[in-house]
């Protein structure tokens, strides 16, 4: 009895459970709404859903992407932050940037595929802005007319637009990659450090009409201009198709005179050698000289009692390097002289970057004369160019190389020389030196070949390296790459056998431009306030019938660097003379021709000035000419680098 009981009470028991797990599943399968919200399995609290989306379901809680911090982003499979947002890289435990998207604003993401910056996860592009994914208010613009059929030919279009690009950016020695037409990562790079260097940061597309304009006036071939229209940016109200800040938007309007309203005495006594009495420039007071950093007074007394410097008194003293056109601005706008302190020991390269810094791409001297009318192709110029930078046993020439590119720009850009015509040669050795010039006086080079093949030829020969005079400092050289120290007589290439064999061309003019100096010391420093330091000096004995010589400095006197276009202080200020500055007044007597004394002149005075204000310093370019020559055509100058 007792066992049939129990049987019965366990019957029971069991279709309890099943009522009560039926009771459950109608519960969790048929809930109805209550409240506007759902009940959970659980029996748990409600969890009330948006008005405005009833139809999302609870999940259950976990850790956001928000809660990562961009641009984290939460791996639920990892259960941690991680770093997979497109154009960031995990770098010593930190989500940073690549190189390719370090130009993208913060509201912006670099997109590998596209190529471009895009906006971020929950913003859209309105302009050249990023905001909120809410509805914006459109702006009516006038019928364009229906839209093309879609074609391959925009696409096509692009990638030729590219592809020029990515050539400019070649020439310019931005870009190292092929030539493809995508927008690759090389492609991104090479922009952004070209659009940084030339003003054009806040342009993220290269195909935005400023920076077509810009590419080119910077590149030669075909125009650079793409033949689609991108989207102008930014759009903060300036005129389509002109930077913030830049010169594209800035009418070149050529200037008729110079910057300059007087020439120092040395200075005006050779034009009115050249021009006549009736030059009627004014005559300029002694410069004075900033007083370096260290120098007490009775050092400061015997170089003015030996060497005849003048100290400047009542000036402002500043420190850092300006450039020539800042000192004048602000000098003018706060009607005071500025002066710029050197230290005892002041680095001749790296100025402002500190020594060993890159130097920036020559290509920035095209805006010297970018704004002329080339001149015709003249077929008797003839031209060597020699760029000494790396020496295997003395300290680099940091600059010949662009010194060298430049003068190779201008002279085929500008004043219409052949390439054929031009022997270009970089870190030369004697034995080239010996094969262009003549190993010897009275030895036939190259370039008497050359001449002798071009009737009537108009010789130009540029150098940019390292020189220096013997112990005995009765020869000047110039330096081959693998010169020793000290042992000039036996490696270098003698001027005097230079000078000797162009007196023996049958040419019309020759005009020979040296950007060295001729010392003993080829240190990285130099020792205010540059005053020369041989005797010995680098020019003919006695004028050379035909030859004119400019050399950037004598003596053993350091040579400068422009800090504005990463150049020699004298290449930088010649080429702008050559250029159609020299022809100006107070310098020139604006006939349209160029003759050697208006452009030594300009050169001159030029590299005296932004010397003295730039650095404090003194250099003195010198000259050597049998008589006036006429060297060139002028054309109109440009406004902007004057």
């Amino acid at each position: 009895m007792a066992g049939r009981f129990r049987g019965a009470k366990g019957l029971v028991l069991g279709l309890a459970l099943v009522a009560a797990c039926g009771a459950a599943f109608s519960q969790i399968s048929f809930a109805e709404p209550w409240s506007g919200g759902a009940r959970t399995a659980q029996g748990a609290p409600p969890i009330f859903l948006p008005p405005e989306q009833p139809g999302l379901k609870p999940q259950p809680a976990r850790e956001s992407d928000g809660a990562c911090g961009f641009p984290w982003t939460y791996s639920r499979g990892l259960r941690r932050c991680v770093c997979i947002s497109d154009g960031y890289n995990l770098q010593g435990g930190n989500c940073v940037r690549d190189g390719a998207s370090a130009s993208c604003r913060d509201d912006e993401r670099w997109s590998p595929k596209r190529g471009v910056c895009v906006c971020a996860k929950g913003l859209k592009r309105d302009g050249d802005v990023c905001v909120g994914d809410e509805p914006v208010t459109a702006v009516a613009t006038p019928d364009a007319g229906p839209a093309p059929a879609p074609s391959a030919a925009p696409d096509d279009a692009q990638v030729q637009a590219i592809s020029r690009v990515q050539s400019c950016l070649t020439e310019l020695g931005y870009y190292k990659g092929p030539i493809d037409g995508k927008r690759g990562r090389e492609t991104w790079t090479a922009y952004w450090n070209f659009k940084h260097e030339h003003g054009l940061a806040a342009y993220s597309d290269f195909l935005a009409a400023p920076v077509q304009q810009k590419f080119a006036s910077l590149c030669k071939g075909p125009e650079t201009t793409a033949a689609i229209e991108p989207t102008a940016q930014p759009g903060d109200g300036t005129e389509e198709g002109a930077a913030p800040g830049s010169e594209e938007g800035v009418p070149l309007v050529p200037i008729t005179s110079l910057d300059i309203d007087c020439l120092p005495d040395d200075l005006l006594a050779l034009l009115r050698r050249a021009h006549g009495q009736g030059v009627t420039t004014a005559r300029c007071e002694t410069a004075c000289l900033p007083t370096p950093k260290g120098l007490d007074q009775s050092h400061l007394d015997e170089l003015q009692a030996k060497n005849g410097v003048v100290w400047c008194r009542g000036c402002v003293p500043i420190e850092g390097h300006l450039a020539l056109d800042d000192v004048k601005r602000i000098e003018r706008a706060g009607n005071l002289q500025l002066c710029a302190t050197p230290p005892l020991q002041l680095p001749r390269h790296g100025i402002g970057a500190g020594a060993g810094a890159a130097v920036k791409s020559y290509t920035k001297v095209r805006a010297l004369y970018r704004a002329l009318p080339p001149a015709a192709e003249d077929a008797q110029a003839v031209a060597v160019i020699i760029g000494n930078r790396s020496y295997t046993k003395l300290p680099p020439s940091e600059t010949s190389q662009n010194d060298a590119g430049a003068m190779y720009a201008f002279l085929t850009e500008h004043l219409g020389y052949r390439q054929a015509n031009i022997i270009d040669v970089r870190d030369a050795k004697k034995a080239d030196l010996e094969r262009l010039f003549g190993a010897s006086p009275g030895a036939e080079g190259d370039l008497a070949r050359l001449v002798r093949s071009q009737p009537g030829a108009k010789v130009l020969i540029y150098y940019s390296g390292l020189g220096a005079t013997d112990s005995a400092q009765r020869e000047a050289y110039l330096l081959p790459v693998e010169t020793e120290p000290y042992r000039e007589e036996f490696a270098g290439y003698k001027l005097s056998t230079l000078y000797a064999n162009l007196a023996r061309l049958d040419a019309k003019s020759v005009l020979l431009l040296l950007e060295t100096e001729y010392g003993r010391d080829h240190s990285d420093y130099v020792l205010p306030p540059n005053l020369p330091e041989t005797t010995n000096t680098a020019l003919p004995k006695a004028p050379v019938p035909a030859l004119t010589v400019l050399v950037a400095s004598d003596r053993g006197q350091r040579t400068l660097v422009d800090t504005t276009y990463d150049i020699g202080l004298f290449t930088r200020y010649l080429i702008e003379g050559l250029a159609g500055s020299a022809d100006l007044s107070p310098v020139g007597n604006g006939d349209g021709k160029l003759d050697n004394a208006e452009i030594y002149v300009y050169t001159a005075a030029m590299v005296r000035l932004a010397a003295r204000k730039t650095f404090g310093l003194l250099q003195n370019p010198v000259y050597s000419s049998a008589a006036t020559t006429v060297l060139t055509s002028a054309g109109t100058t440009p406004a902007g680098p004057n």
